[in-house]
């Protein structure tokens, strides 16, 4: 289901507004994961199990994780996931990457292999909900978050629908501890999350959708024929597309989730108003730089520093 179509603007959200806010807590909790996977089912539901495969592998090695005092252990089962996860988002989104690749090198060293064509769908917001079971294990070996137990709340962070298949990456810090709040409905919510979806459809559907046109048509000619100021032209509005659509998405899903009285994080801070790359790389996709910075390079450089569990 796609956030700028009739289904969900004017059928889904709707629905599950309401019903939301004439639930108790605990049924709340239970319609944010139900609806969160039928959201992502309307899409192709052959990929469910995928999704619950890999939630379910953290929900277990975190737990185990905790339990574990034993440091090797507990690194163990932290590899054991992160293996996992990683294997499963390297199947499918570099397998035929890199398959194509070792194919072209066989030729242009003169082999001629066999070749088996490979026909692989990738799954609607895998990195985004890989990365968020990932941040959760990891957040728990550091002893940052406790292991949830109960399995409804940490399957809604998980599956969570505004930001499931689009972002903003969320941390379990962020986000679980909401979806144990009883939310109160505000003026405010309802008015800034309508706005927040307002902008992002007119992100989306006005600028991005119209700016792919030109892109496609200008993709589609043969490159002899464009002149250097084409490419560059053709570029520069392709940026401008990604970001309009990346952005209005994450609008969107920010508004969504206000509507439900969760604040989610910016995502996206006006990265063309940078004056230098590393300025950029702060303002685009932040909660993917900022996951990179915080699972990935901090800890390569000895850069991180632990930080105690909420209570």
């Amino acid at each position: 289901m796609l956030f700028n179509s009739a289904t969900y603007i004017f059928l889904f959200l709707p629905i599950v507004l309401i019903a939301y806010w004439l639930l108790p807590l605990r049924g709340r909790q239970y319609l944010i994961l139900g609806s969160s996977l039928l959201f992502y089912g309307f899409w192709r539901f052959d990929f469910l199990p995928l999704l619950l495969f890999s939630a379910m592998l953290d929900y277990s090695m975190a737990l185990l994780i905790e339990k574990a005092d034993d440091p090797v252990k507990r690194k163990r089962l932290l590899i054991i996931s992160m293996v996992a996860n990683l294997g499963i988002l390297g199947f499918f989104k570099y397998l035929i990457f890199f398959a194509d690749t070792g194919y072209g090198l066989a030729h242009v060293l003169g082999f001629n292999p066999g070749f088996v064509e490979l026909n692989i769908i990738l799954p609607l917001g895998i990195s985004f909900y890989i990365f968020q079971t990932m941040s959760y294990t990891i957040d728990v070996y550091r002893r940052e978050f406790p292991a949830e137990r109960d399995i409804v709340t940490y399957m809604g962070f998980v599956t969570f629908f505004p930001q499931l298949v689009a972002g903003p990456i969320l941390r379990p810090a962020e986000l679980i501890p909401q979806l144990k709040e009883k939310k109160v409905l505000r003026a405010d919510d309802i008015r800034i999350g309508i706005e927040r979806i307002i902008a992002g459809l007119i992100l989306k559907t006005v600028f991005a959708d119209t700016i792919a046109e030109f892109v496609n048509v200008g993709f589609e000619r043969d490159i002899s024929g464009l002149s250097a100021l084409d490419a560059w032209t053709l570029a520069f509005l392709f940026g401008f597309q990604i970001y309009f659509d990346f952005a209005g998405y994450s609008s969107i899903a920010i508004g969504s989730g206000r509507l439900l009285g969760y604040n989610i994080r910016e995502n996206f801070d006006f990265p063309y108003a940078s004056t230098s790359p590393r300025e950029f790389w702060k303002r685009w996709h932040i909660s993917l730089s900022t996951w990179i910075r915080d699972y990935l390079y901090l800890p390569i450089i000895g850069g991180y520093r632990p930080q105690a569990a909420p209570a």
